[in-house]
């Protein structure tokens, strides 16, 4: 969509929004920040955090769940403003698509591969034996799809990312640059000279639809069978998904989360930040690992688990706040101590 043919009130109906303001004939440029956007820029408030800024916005209009004071000449309440700042985001998305499209002359495909018509390869990109790229699929520069891998339709694979060997990617899947599918899991046996034996890594990685992973992560392969990512999970940047983990449909994973091997995340699992989740566990439907969790147990589904180790959440809070009394026990002890001396 042209940026120039939106004005505010379109943008208003668009996004579901009650205009309130005079200003809806004037054009909308784009989407910033409270601090940053000018005078054609549409901002987001939501956060009470950044309340001062509403007083010296530039902004042409302010999204909003209610009325509030500002500098903004106008602002779009709506119900869920948070959605609908991702909304007007979408509508002023630049064009940051390659500028080489179909196959590129560097692209070296082997004879045996199938790749639909209408897939772009980047330059100095690789499609080994056997592998299948399906329909609509779009593939950066310096890829690697490796020998009888399937990627699915309507993908979106950044530069400089390895698909290896069997390994089956579903439709409109999104990898950043760095993502690793289908490493060797970290399998060792030590014989009694002290040498670490090498268990073959057999099986594959299959990611479902609609997945997208950061940049930086990496999903190992399994020793046989399957590591799997559900359908609709985001995993984000510097993730660790060990061999024969499987991750649910619609889970959440943060920035440099580890999962060791052959755990199971159930459905609808969110992770925070530098979780760290051992090996043979299973994390039920629903639980959240706040970030910084050392998860060693079990966790049922809807549980919410914090600390380390984790602990049921409202636990650790008790955990903590005693611990934080601590040295005025000691303190009082001391004193005691010194009163009797």
């Amino acid at each position: 969509m042209d940026d120039a043919e939106i004005t505010l009130k379109r943008l208003a109906g668009l996004l579901g929004a009650s205009l309130l303001g005079e200003g809806g004939e004037q054009p909308v440029m784009g989407v910033s920040t409270l601090e940053e956007a000018g005078g054609r820029h549409v901002c987001y408030y939501g956060n009470p955090r950044y309340a001062r800024q509403l007083g010296s916005t530039r902004a042409l209009a302010v999204i909003t769940a209610s009325a509030v004071e500002t500098s903004s000449p106008n602002q779009l309440i709506v119900k869920n403003p948070y959605l609908a700042f991702r909304d007007a985001l979408e509508l002023f998305s630049p064009d940051r698509t390659s500028g080489f499209e179909g196959v590129h002359p560097t692209a070296v495909i082997h004879p045996t591969a199938v790749v639909a018509r209408d897939v772009t390869l980047g330059p100095n990109s690789v499609v080994d034996r056997n592998a299948r790229i399906e329909g609509g699929t779009r593939i950066g520069a310096s890829c690697v799809i490796g020998p009888n891998a399937v990627v699915g339709r309507n993908c979106l694979i950044h530069p400089l990312v390895a698909v290896s060997a069997e390994c089956v990617i579903g439709d409109r899947v999104v990898l950043h640059s760095g993502v690793v599918i289908g490493g060797d899991g970290f399998g060792f046996v030590p014989d009694p000279e002290g040498m670490h034996r090498k268990i073959p890594q057999n099986g594959n990685v299959v990611i479902g639809d609609d997945v997208e992973i950061g940049a930086g992560t990496t999903v190992d392969r399994a020793v046989a069978g399957s590591t799997v990512v559900g359908a609709r999970t985001k995993l984000d940047n510097l993730v660790q998904v060990a061999h024969n983990v499987r991750i649910g449909k619609g889970c959440f994973v943060a920035a440099q989360t580890g999962i060791a091997g052959s755990t199971v995340l159930e459905d609808m699992v969110t992770c925070g930040g530098q979780v760290g989740i051992g090996g043979h566990l299973r994390i039920g439907r629903g639980a959240i690992l706040t970030a910084k969790s050392g998860v060693s147990k079990d966790v049922p589904p809807g549980g919410v688990v914090s600390g380390i180790p984790a602990r049921s959440h409202m636990e650790n809070m008790k955990v903590m706040a005693a611990a934080s009394k601590l040295p005025g026990l000691l303190r009082g002890l001391t004193r005691k101590k010194e009163e009797r001396g």
